[in-house]
């Protein structure tokens, strides 16, 4: 039998059985503890009683905080994604707990991004809030209902836009990058173009990782948490060839911020306004346009989705009008 105490100013519900955790809650009235404590002994006896204490306890807040220590920090984007987090939980949702995050708060914290926000940002926050809270029910064993973003739909994003880097545009890069201090910019940019590699791939690219007789490397550690073994064409071997050693082996030693910097640079020196992952765009829509099928450029790129690969492709209106020409002479 459930005891009910007058506990401060409001009435406490003790439930105690044999086999089962302790249940403590409170109730402004003694009607809403009687009530409870009711249908609680009746559910115990059925099996069906679910502890809602710790989600009553721990806030949206709480969990993120947990997630970013916890998950977040051994992810390959743990910054970028430590900074949203951080971002997250300084907005008014994160002090309400999870038993009391609902659908209808989290479509009102969408409508108000909205209003500042792309909708790309979002449904990126929306992500995490989900991702966040099924993570708290699912490995926590903090129990909840449901998870209260599965019912929001998402905010519309805009197309991909095609993005490629023209022949003459990729000459004033070249041109420009042979004049900065960094004596391997140039080769960069000719690598990226030639293999569609990311640009932390680079970074790590180890000469003791490529087969220059082979035409073959070895990316240490991608994007996906693994390594990728690439293949290498001439004009990219020539271009690896061409760079001095340095001291601990890579080819291009340099990181995120000092990259940024040179890289820039370039792009104001040549009046070119397209980002260096423009070049990996711009590699896709050339295999495809050279014969590659779907399974090579996603190997040798690193895609494991066509869905994702398509917003990196964009065949030019010219390439598919020679195509019908071809099939007419066939």
């Amino acid at each position: 039998m459930a005891t009910i105490r007058k506990h401060y100013k409001s009435w406490q519900v003790i439930i105690r059985k044999q086999g089962h955790p302790h249940v403590y809650k409170s109730f402004k009235s003694y009607s809403e503890a009687i009530n409870y404590a009711e249908e609680s002994e009746a559910n115990i006896r059925k099996g069906l009683f679910v502890d809602m204490s710790e989600a009553n306890q721990t806030t949206l807040r709480d969990t993120l905080v947990r997630y970013k220590d916890e998950i977040t920090v051994s992810k390959k984007g743990a910054r970028q994604e430590g900074s949203k987090i951080n971002k997250l939980m300084r907005h008014k949702i994160c002090n309400y707990s999870l038993a009391r995050l609902t659908p209808n708060k989290i479509a009102k914290f969408k409508n108000e991004l909205a209003t500042t926000y792309a909708p790309a940002t979002v449904n990126k926050y929306l992500s995490l809030i989900s991702v966040a809270v099924n993570t708290a029910k699912n490995e926590w064993g903090i129990h909840l209902p449901l998870d209260p973003c599965s019912k929001i739909k998402r905010m519309k994003e805009p197309e991909a836009k095609d993005i490629r880097v023209s022949p003459e545009e990729e000459a004033l890069l070249l041109k420009h990058a042979e004049r900065s201090k960094k004596h391997w910019l140039k080769a960069m940019i000719i690598v990226a173009l030639e293999l569609g590699c990311r640009r932390g791939e680079l970074f790590r690219l180890n000469k003791s990782d490529c087969d220059f007789f082979k035409s073959t490397a070895v990316l240490r550690n991608t994007k996906n948490g693994t390594d990728r073994k690439i293949g290498l064409s001439p004009k990219a071997v020539e271009a690896l060839k061409s760079l001095p050693p340095t001291i601990d082996g890579r080819f291009f030693p340099t990181h995120s911020e000092q990259f940024k910097f040179y890289y820039r640079q370039v792009q104001r020196w040549s009046g070119v306004n397209k980002k260096f992952h423009s070049l990996r765009h711009e590699w896709a829509s050339r295999m495809f346009e050279k014969g590659w099928d779907i399974a090579h450029v996603g190997s040798q790129g690193g895609w494991r989705d066509w869905k994702v690969l398509r917003r990196y492709t964009a065949i030019s209106p010219e390439f598919l009008a020679g195509l019908f020409k071809v099939t007419k002479n066939k």
